[in-house]
């Protein structure tokens, strides 16, 4: 069992650096902006593109070993911002493939999120994202996912971050810890 779950965790790593390459042949067009997040137990690779009128998506590719639980996760975030105020907000919908050693499932999380420039350069921002069992397959009742950072724009094109974040999936008889940590990453702007 655990053979088949890693080959499906590879086939997931493939697609997502076979479609995140192909994004990247396109950067002049397309591509907005391109981050990596890392820590001891995750990598988490995350290409946004811009739409029209507010509206953007992102592929991520996570890959944790939280607690020695390793976890794959595949997204698509397509979501629409607009400032409010001093915030930046978000408001979008992610679709995703999640893979632990033991369980596996699906779904599509709602969520808000909202940034703020604190100082020249500095910013602080968080998400919310909750995929209740109605919208949720596989061996997953539900999905919650919280991410807090703070950014400091050292160039004009990128960033340095640090971050937090807690992504959880329920299946009805426990609920798994995919990561629950500290992070620090890099943003690109293009």
């Amino acid at each position: 069992m655990k053979t088949n779950q890693l080959s499906i965790g590879s086939c997931c790593a493939a697609l997502a650096v076979t479609v995140t390459a192909g994004m990247l042949t396109s950067v002049s067009t397309f591509a907005n902006e391109l981050e990596l997040s890392i820590n001891e137990e995750l990598i988490d690779l995350r290409f946004t593109s811009e739409y029209e009128k507010n509206f953007a998506g992102q592929l991520a590719f996570m890959h944790s070993d939280f607690e020695d639980l390793g976890s794959n996760q595949l997204s698509y975030k397509f979501f629409t911002q607009d400032k409010v105020g001093e915030f930046e907000v978000e408001l979008g919908a992610k679709g995703f493939w999640l893979d632990t050693e033991n369980d596996s499932g699906f779904g599509v999380a709602l969520g808000v999120g909202a940034a703020i420039e604190l100082l020249p350069k500095l910013f602080a921002g968080a998400s919310v994202y909750y995929s209740p069992d109605i919208i949720t397959g596989g061996d997953f009742d539900n999905s919650f996912e919280v991410d807090a950072r703070l950014a400091y724009q050292l160039l004009e094109n990128g960033s340095l971050f640090v971050g937090y974040r807690r992504l959880e999936a329920d299946t009805g008889r426990i609920d798994i810890d995919v990561y629950d940590d500290a992070y620090f990453g890099v943003k690109f702007q293009f």
